[in-house]
């Protein structure tokens, strides 16, 4: 059976930078799982990790092709998919993702999911049936008119098992799931069901204290300030791409458009970033914690990397 490596956990726990490491010793190819690193032009808020090793490694040697980053010869795909003003479904998502690993398999190649969203995550692992409901313009724009804990709460009335598990700091998600409830008069749990995925799955997560990652992340988070991060996002904002875009309400790069015009300071719109990345992290070690076939490793361990690496070589032996 065709096999596939993944490399989950919350963010800025360095899954990338395992993943490249492993890609170089067992001869692999990375396949971004990351609902954000989809958006051309979007690099320093999302973490699309070569900007930062970049930064670190003089010598590393990057070039961007479309759809997919080359690092030191190893492609990442599924950055750079879309613009920002493009929406982009986990139904998309996921045809895009398998047929990326079916190529890196006729290749012979090991495929290296990595990423942090979820829902992108099992939709590839478990195979999930992705409910086909298209997108209703009328219908949406009256949900959006709407507050989120309207909508969340209409979601409870409708389908209470979605409510409980969907992340409900995310109003696109609610949304879509109201839309498929008003569409097909199902509720979405009831439409998602499984179907048998073709290849074995080693499944790897990094995780350390919450304290040890909200340290690290507010280091990131300085860290790309001085990368550019507020210039990327005036760039953003130069051409075209609306602060109300679904894309440009990522994490970070609405508050730096508060700040860019004048609404609040460049010290708070830091502080709001790193307080919804606490928040975010909670909610990806929730998420990630349901996933039963995970083998965790404690990032502030020094010799993780190698414990992975033997992990990894069992497996495929």
């Amino acid at each position: 059976m065709k096999k596939l490596l993944v490399i989950v956990g919350p963010t800025g726990t360095g899954k990338t930078a395992l993943g490249l490491e492993l890609a170089k010793k067992f001869n692999g190819e990375l396949v971004s799982a990351d609902s954000r690193q989809v958006y051309v032009g979007m690099d320093i808020g999302t973490g699309k990790s070569p900007l930062r090793l970049k930064s670190e490694v003089r010598s590393l040697n990057l070039k961007k092709e479309r759809e997919k980053w080359i690092v030191d010869g190893i492609p990442i795909h599924l950055y750079d998919v879309i613009t920002p003003d493009k929406t982009f479904s986990v139904a998309e998502y996921q045809q895009l993702a398998y047929k990326v690993i079916g190529e890196i398999h006729e290749k012979d190649k090991l495929p290296i999911l990595v990423g942090g969203t979820g829902l992108y995550v099992q939709a590839i692992v478990e195979g999930l049936k992705i409910p086909k409901a298209p997108p209703d313009k009328n219908l949406r724009a009256q949900l959006e008119s709407q507050p989120l804990p309207t909508l969340l709460s209409k979601l409870e009335e409708v389908d209470s098992v979605t409510a409980s598990k969907i992340d409900r700091q995310n109003p696109r998600r609610v949304i879509r799931a109201l839309e498929v409830y008003y569409q097909t008069g199902e509720p979405l749990s009831k439409l998602q069901g499984k179907f048998k995925v073709g290849f074995d799955s080693l499944q790897i997560g990094l995780t350390a204290t919450r304290d040890y990652l909200y340290r690290r992340t507010d280091q990131r988070v300085e860290g790309w300030f001085k990368e550019g991060f507020s210039e990327e996002v005036k760039a953003l904002l130069a051409q075209g791409y609306r602060e109300d875009l679904p894309a440009m309400t990522s994490l970070g790069y609405r508050q730096v458009a508060m700040y860019l015009v004048g609404n609040i300071s460049l010290e708070e719109a830091k502080q709001r970033i790193k307080w919804e990345h606490h928040g975010f992290i909670r909610r990806q070690i929730t998420w990630f914690r349901k996933m039963r076939e995970i083998t965790w490793f404690d990032i502030s361990e020094k010799n993780f990397q190698q414990k992975t690496s033997r992990l990894v070589k069992g497996w495929l032996s």
